[in-house]
């Protein structure tokens, strides 16, 4: 019976879900800046209501960015102290595939070619390009990127995609022709289950350590303090 605890923070929402053999458990809370008052307490929930403890995971399946900085860190120390602690294998997701994941599962979509946004500030956007195909896979189009508004709009009218999901701030304020084909959107842990489980079966499940998250914007700045706290590390 595969056990998987799965845990969002990437963006405004909250979420924790917990597959049990056929059996899920989920968390789900949409209030900006709690995260680290409400993440441990709704994974004790939900470990509580299994009656289960954390050394018994298979997996824990986590997304990893781009998203909300401060968010993304408060799920990542949460995993890495209970994949640490636990020695349990860990599955790492997009956020921007997981939003497609959400939408398609809240929508019942079918099939279709989706861009996912999040709203990065400063007049530029996290976008990734999905296909959802009919053997209920997710496939990537490009690699996850930071755009400009003006790039953004470029890429839906290059790519036409059946909808535009996620967190779009203004974007279609000036661009009025698309909002009919925006669903706003917060991804939830309860569909990162089916990718780790994937993940999991395939034997691509990593040990945490190997796991970084992903900033689109700043991450030339990220690895090089990554670098240095290693290099201080070897020398201490």
């Amino acid at each position: 019976m595969t056990t998987i605890l799965a845990v969002d923070t990437s963006t405004e929402a909250c979420s924790v879900a917990l597959q049990i053999g056929n059996e899920t458990i989920a968390q789900y809370a949409d209030e900006p800046r709690s995260h680290s008052r409400l993440l441990m307490p709704m994974v004790q929930q939900v470990l509580a209501e299994a009656q289960i403890k954390v050394n018994q995971l298979d997996a824990i399946g986590v997304s990893i960015g781009p998203g909300s900085f401060t968010g993304l860190r408060i799920g990542f120390a949460a995993v890495q102290g209970m994949a640490y602690g636990a020695d349990i294998p860990v599955t790492p997701v997009s956020t921007l595939e997981l939003i497609a994941a959400t939408y398609r599962r809240q929508q019942n979509i079918q099939a279709g070619d989706v861009i996912t946004l999040l709203d990065a500030r400063m007049s530029e956007f996290n976008l990734g390009r999905y296909r959802l195909d009919k053997n209920n896979q997710i496939v990537a189009l490009e690699a996850d990127q930071l755009v400009s508004t003006e790039q953004a709009l470029e890429l839906i009218k290059a790519n036409q995609p059946s909808a535009i999901i996620g967190d779009a701030g203004n974007l279609f304020e000036s661009a009025t022709q698309y909002a009919e084909l925006f669903t706003p959107i917060y991804p939830n842990a309860i569909d990162i289950l089916p990718m780790a489980k994937q993940q999991l079966d395939q034997g691509s499940a990593v040990n945490i350590e190997s796991v970084d998250l992903v900033y689109l914007r700043g991450t030339e700045a990220w690895q090089k303090r990554k670098r240095l706290r290693a290099t201080q590390e070897q020398i201490n």
